[in-house]
């Protein structure tokens, strides 16, 4: 069975918004473009992770599904950024038959460096 255009259209479109998104450094454009598809959106985060997931049943048997996920992979005396992680997929008669990945490392908080950070009560 053969997808229909409009669906590999979707996942290109998709595909594309989050290659932006990594550039800009920003995941809402694609929860945005999800949703304007027609996607549902379920929030799945755990205490270690921001992560949402979008699905989309095409017609019987063809499904769409984009994953993201924010998380933070320092350890014990590391500081490192927060990763954020993309996952497209396609499925066919629930074989996957496309997939994309991409991800990008979120931009670190600069220490605040006014004269507020400097009168601390505690």
């Amino acid at each position: 069975m053969l997808p229909p255009a409009f669906a590999e259209q979707i996942f290109d479109v998709l595909r594309f918004s989050i290659d932006l998104a990594c550039t800009e450094q920003d995941w809402y454009n694609v929860s945005r473009d999800a949703l304007a598809f027609g996607f549902t959106q379920t929030d799945v985060s755990t205490p270690f992770a921001y992560a949402q997931r979008f699905d989309l049943l095409i017609e019987p048997g063809i499904y769409l599904c984009l994953d993201y996920r924010s998380f933070d992979p320092s350890g014990p005396f590391h500081v490192l950024p927060a990763v954020s992680k993309f996952e497209l997929s396609m499925s066919i008669e629930n074989k996957v038959t496309r997939s994309y990945h991409n991800a990008f490392d979120e931009p670190v908080a600069k220490k605040d460096a006014s004269l507020w950070s400097e009168l601390s009560f505690t």
